[in-house]
Formats: structure tokens, C-alpha cells, sequence
């Protein structure tokens, strides 16, 4: 009896381990349980923060990309611009260069030109001077060079009362065709005192290129009374009454 009395107590004792074995095994699932329901929802709960993240990251790339291209075109605009506003700036220092090449290419031409004529006139003047030199009579180149003296001692060296020549002018140079006579040289002396209040010397020079006349230097005033520069004078007339 007492064996069947231990041996019952020992089942009921194995019954109650079983129930506290089994009710701390329920807990202790229960709360496995739970807190893999914990990590599931702080897994859940992770995964959308993540989500949530790479959806801003990717709203944020594609703002930067929208913004990245708008720069480009904004840059690519302006390069575009100041492009063309270097070619035209180009363009137009090109055309103005080109204008201005042509404008000095066209005063060269127009001095060259100038040049030209003016040697062509001084030849033709020389030309004729010497035609005339050898072509007229002696005495009549003589007589004209003597008329040519006596007007310029009456009426040409009166231009000299309207100038201011230096007080300490003492010698005038006198280029003549031929020797000047004696009367000649007399008259000069006499109307050039008369004029300059101061008695001067001359100093005479021949030049037959002149053909005839005489060329009076005072200082830096020139009076030209000479055939050749009639000469001159009457070409240069008629070819302005030309142009």
C-alpha cells in the first residue's frame, strides 16, 4: 500500500513538472513568439524607413539629374551666345579691318596716283623747258629774260613791304638764266634797299635751266620770276580747268 501510495505521488509529481514544463515551454514560446513578431514588425518597420529612404534618394537623384540638365542647357545656351557673339564681334572686326585695309589701300593708291602725276607734271615742265631752251633764238630768250627782271624789280618784289624778314638779313641769293648786266644788278640793289631799309648783298647763281627770269630766295621766301616756273604755273592752271 505504501509502495502504491509513492508510486502515485511520484506520478502526480511528474504530472505537475509536466504542467509547470509545459506551461513555462507555452511562455517561453509565447514569448519567442512575440518577439519575432517584434523583430518581424521592427523588420517591417525597417524596410519601409528604407524604402522610404531610397525613394527620397531616388526623387533626390532624378531632382539632381532634372537640375544637372537644366544647368547643361542653361550652359550650353550661353556658350551658343557668347559663340556668336564672338563670331559677330569677329565678323565685325574682320569687316572693319577689311574697310580700313581698303580705305589705305585706296590712299595709297590715290598718293601713288598724286605722286605720279606730280612726277609726270615736273618731267613735262622740264621737258618743255628744255624743248624751249633749245628751241628758241638766243637774243629772244635774252629779251624776255631782261623784261622779266625789269617787271619783277617794279611790281613782283613789292610783295617783300608785306613780309617780316629777319633784321640781320644781309645777302639774298639771285638764280638767273643769264649773267645779270650791270643795270640789272644795280636795280635789284636799289629796289631791295629801298624795301628792307638796309642795303644787301647779292649773291648771284646761273642756272639755263630756268630758260629765263630770275629766282629771288630771301630768307625762306622764294620769288620766282622764271620762264620755267611760268611754265608751271600755266600747266597746273590748265590742268585744274580740266578737272
Amino acid at each position: 500500500m505504501l509502495l502504491l501510495s509513492f508510486a502515485l505521488l511520484i506520478v502526480i509529481i511528474f504530472i505537475i513538472l509536466i504542467a509547470v514544463f509545459r506551461r513555462v515551454l507555452n511562455q517561453n514560446v509565447i514569448m519567442a513568439t512575440k518577439h519575432l513578431e517584434e523583430l518581424n514588425e521592427d523588420y517591417d518597420k525597417k524596410e519601409k524607413e528604407i524604402d522610404k529612404r531610397l525613394e527620397e534618394a531616388k526623387r533626390a537623384a532624378e531632382e539632381l539629374v532634372v537640375r544637372a540638365q537644366e544647368e547643361v542647357e542653361k550652359e550650353k545656351l550661353r556658350i551658343i551666345k557668347e559663340a556668336e557673339t564672338e563670331r559677330d564681334k569677329i565678323l565685325k572686326e574682320a569687316r572693319a579691318g577689311g574697310e580700313e585695309m581698303m580705305q589705305q589701300a585706296d590712299k595709297s593708291r590715290q598718293l601713288l596716283l598724286s605722286e605720279l602725276d606730280e612726277r609726270i607734271a615736273k618731267e613735262a615742265v622740264n621737258k618743255a623747258c628744255e624743248l624751249i631752251q633749245h628751241t628758241l633764238p638766243e637774243q629772244l630768250k635774252q629779251d624776255i629774260h631782261s623784261q622779266w627782271i625789269k617787271e619783277l624789280t617794279e611790281a613782283s618784289l613789292n610783295q617783300i613791304s608785306l613780309l617780316h624778314l629777319p633784321e640781320d638779313l644781309h645777302e639774298i641769293n639771285v638764280t638767273s638764266a643769264f649773267s645779270l648786266r650791270e643795270e640789272e644788278r644795280k636795280g635789284l640793289s636799289k629796289k631791295l634797299k629801298e624795301l628792307l631799309g638796309r642795303s644787301v648783298t647779292l649773291k648771284e647763281d646761273i642756272d639755263p635751266g630756268i630758260v629765263a627770269g630770275v629766282v629771288v630766295t630771301i630768307g625762306s621766301v622764294v620769288l620766282d620770276g622764271s620762264l620755267k616756273n611760268k611754265i608751271k604755273e600755266q600747266a597746273e592752271s590748265i590742268e585744274d580747268g580740266n578737272g
